[in-house]
């Protein structure tokens, strides 16, 4: 089946079939319900209607009616043959296109205001605590009293009335919400950020009303799933399985998961909403797989042969799933277009004076347009006028897309994560190779863009600042076509050590290509939701090589809440990448604290940020510290917009992270590696160990036919490895072998 996102148009045949409906006698034949239907404002196809009453033994009774389509649409008739071409109605086409024709979607089976239309109601009793007791399925006709928006029940829902319409609305979502919290799901929950939809999707608008409506269609699609599960009945139900029976230990494990759900004919676990069974029941008017599902109970509870063969339902469940992915790339290809059309309506006879007006995102938004579809040349004064408000998403269009030759002389600008952006755009890979000249304490990097780098290194006596300028001339030397694969060996390097450089290099291409390709491995993992224990050792066992991006998918693809102790990994360069890919504004607050002699940091991510800010002697230490919590944070959904109190980690910090590295006394590791590199030989392997609140550092290095080894002790790998390094230094007497300077 292949998707489509155009507008479709019925045939005469299908129009004539809708037309020639009659509800009148089947009205007739039921018991009438009634009840309130809440949609948006513009829904013209309302599905579902709700109510509750009080019974007269004092418990409440919820009701939930569900439009019943498949009383009007015979299966297999042209109607219903068509409707299974279409799967769901389609909302972004102009003018949309529904699953069924109009005479059906937006009137005969439509909960209109004022209108009666035929239904089935599930019944549910409860206690005055909102406690389900029982449940009872039964075909009915529906009066719909009101239809309400979603933005007016929020309003009434925020600020209420003693109106008995207004207090009716109180209740019912008060039992939504005991309702939610008895789930032990993800999905279908209110957050810091707004309402996590059944599908993981983010609800900013209107949250509580969308809870409340949300919650009770959980509620009848997880009955129907029961039901027809326990009768051995065959349906399609809608599963996100993680392959774990216990659904306890499957939601403690795996429900971070929140990965994408499909329609299988056998019942199991749906790990985002944390329940056994579920199925879609609730939208007969916009989804096939619900007209399917209303089919399949109407023959239970009138005692009636089944509709479908199991083999006919796995093929409508196969060919439904193969629709929506097909459609969801449908649908990227369209906001695609959509938004070069709009960028093009925007910016195409942009004026001068329009351009000094635009805010700081509107003028990141006009560079992508005009070096892809303009003259960026066009906009130099106007760079040059906004320069330290550019991020690195901008400089990646003007030097990778536009190949503009400028602003390399510009202070602070952050080219190591101006590269990460473009590895994650155009798929490159970005790598650095840094030495250190312990005689004249220079630190050499080279930057390489996908195995190809500069002629000659950056050098500075700091490492951040060479590996720094080591990326800005590895871009200009991309955009001016001067990247070369063999660069000049670093000064003073013996025959022995060029060969030990050049094994060393294609060993770090073969390391890259394992690299590049686990990373593929691991995202495919995620998207299928894989994930498992396996993985998970694997992925342990190479935390310390992941790329950022990776990082950003088991994060916030994958929500695992782990490996925030390792202290190699850049959570930084984390939150880059999900800027990027997810459209998020970043932003850090960071200020010096004389007192304490520290710098205190928050990351703030679309105004959120960590409950504790974080502090450190070294200005990006609390940046990389504030960056992790954020993180932390977001996975424990513990959010805020205003950080309570000052996280003085000072408190318990020893000496020496303390002070500079600088001013530290002996560098043993910079020793250490200077050594290696002047006698040609491998570098020293370090294994790390967790032990209480501190790391031990084994350091073993091969040289004169022995290995020698040590033991480092520290509160973070660094220091445990600095402590191993010394120790080697000094057990061995290293600092009496004699070089040729």
């Amino acid at each position: 089946m292949k998707a489509n996102t155009t507008n479709r148009k019925f045939t005469p045949a299908h129009i004539a079939q809708a037309k020639e409906i009659n509800l009148t006698p089947l009205l007739n034949q039921r018991p009438s319900v009634r009840g309130i239907t809440i949609d948006d404002a513009t829904t013209v196809d309302r599905d579902d209607g709700i109510w509750l009453e009080e019974k007269s033994n004092g418990n409440l009774e919820l009701q939930v009616s569900i439009t019943d389509i498949a009383e009007i649409v015979e299966i297999n008739s042209p109607i219903d043959q068509e409707a299974l071409k279409r799967v769901v109605t389609l909302y972004h086409t102009h003018p949309p296109t529904p699953m069924l024709p109009v005479n059906i979607s937006t009137n005969l089976g439509s909960l209109n205001q004022g209108e009666t239309r035929l239904t089935i109601t599930v019944f549910f009793e409860l206690s005055p605590q909102g406690e389900i007791i029982s449940s009872r399925i039964e075909e009915t006709k529906f009066h719909s009293l009101k239809a309400f928006s979603y933005k007016e029940v929020e309003e009434i829902l925020r600020n209420p009335s003693n109106n008995q319409e207004e207090l009716l609305l109180i209740k019912i979502q008060q039992i939504a919400q005991k309702f939610a919290k008895n789930r032990r799901g993800k999905s279908g929950t209110l957050t810091a950020e707004g309402y996590i939809d059944e599908d993981g999707n983010l609800i900013k608008n209107n949250i509580n009303t969308q809870q409340l409506i949300a919650e009770l269609m959980i509620l009848t699609n997880t009955t129907i799933a029961n039901l027809l599960a326990q009768e051995k009945i065959p349906a399609i139900y809608r599963t996100q399985d993680v392959g774990i029976a216990d659904l306890t230990q499957a939601v403690k494990e795996m429900g971070h998961c929140l990965v994408p759900a499909i329609y299988e004919v056998e019942a199991k676990s749906h790990i985002g909403l944390g329940i056994k069974a579920y199925c879609h029941f609730t939208s007969p008017l916009r989804r096939f797989v619900d007209l399917v599902n209303h089919r399949i109970i109407k023959a239970f509870i009138n005692n009636k042969k089944q509709p479908y063969q199991l083999e006919e339902l796995i093929a409508i469940a196969t060919e439904i799933n193969d629709f929506y992915i097909q459609l969801k790339q449908s649908l990227e290809n369209y906001l695609k277009t959509k938004h070069r059309q709009q960028q093009t309506a925007k910016y195409a006879n942009i004026s001068d004076q329009e351009i000094e007006q635009l805010s700081s995102e509107k003028f990141s938004e006009l560079i992508e347009y005009t070096v892809i579809h303009g003259d960026i040349n066009t906009l130099i004064i106007h760079l040059e006028n906004r320069l330290k408000d550019l991020k690195p998403k901008d400089f990646y269009y003007l030097w990778f897309v536009g190949k503009l030759n400028l602003f390399f002389d510009v202070d602070n600008i952050d080219a190591i994560s101006i590269l990460l952006v473009a590895s994650q755009i155009k798929q490159i890979n970005i790598d650095y190779y840094c030495s250190f000249n312990g005689a004249k304490k220079i630190h050499s990097c080279y930057c390489f863009i996908d195995g190809l780098t500069t002629k000659l290194p950056a050098q500075d006596s700091r490492k951040t600042q060479a590996k720094h300028q080591s990326a800005l001339k590895a871009i200009q030397s991309y955009i001016n076509d001067e990247l070369v694969s063999k660069p000049r060996i670093f000064d003073k390097v013996k025959k022995s050590q060029i060969l030990e450089t050049e094994l060393s290099a294609n060993n770090k291409k073969d390391d890259n290509s394992n690299i590049k390709d686990f990373s593929q491995f691991l995202t495919k993992a995620i998207d299928e939701n894989n994930i498992n224990d396996e993985i998970l050792t694997q992925i342990d066992s190479r935390i310390d090589k992941l790329q950022p991006k990776d990082l950003y998918y088991l994060w916030f693809k994958a929500k695992i809440n782990r490996w925030f102790d390792v202290d190699s990994l850049n959570a930084v360069s984390v939150l880059v990448v999900r800027s990027q890919l997810d459209n998020v504004t970043m932003d850090y607050h960071i200020e010096y604290d004389q007192k304490n002699a520290c710098y205190i940091a928050s990351c703030y991510v679309d105004g959120l940020t960590s409950s504790e800010r974080q502090a450190d002697k070294k200005k990006m230490k609390a940046k990389q510290k504030s960056a992790m919590a954020y993180i932390e944070s977001y996975l424990l959904d513990n959010l805020t917009p205003n950080p309570a109190s000052v996280k003085l980690i000072t408190q318990n910090l020893t000496e020496n992270e303390l002070v500079e590295s600088e001013n530290n006394g002996f560098d043993g590791m910079s020793w250490l590696n200077d050594f290696c590199q002047k006698l040609g030989i491998d570098y020293p392997e370090d294994e790390y160990y967790k032990i209480a609140s501190f790391y031990r550092c084994d350091l073993t290095c091969q040289y004169g036919g022995n290995i020698l080894k040590s033991q480092g002790f520290g509160n973070s790998k660094k220091n445990a490895r600095q402590c191993a390094s010394r120790v080697m230094i000094i057990q061995h007497n290293l600092t009496s072998i004699e070089f040729d300077f």
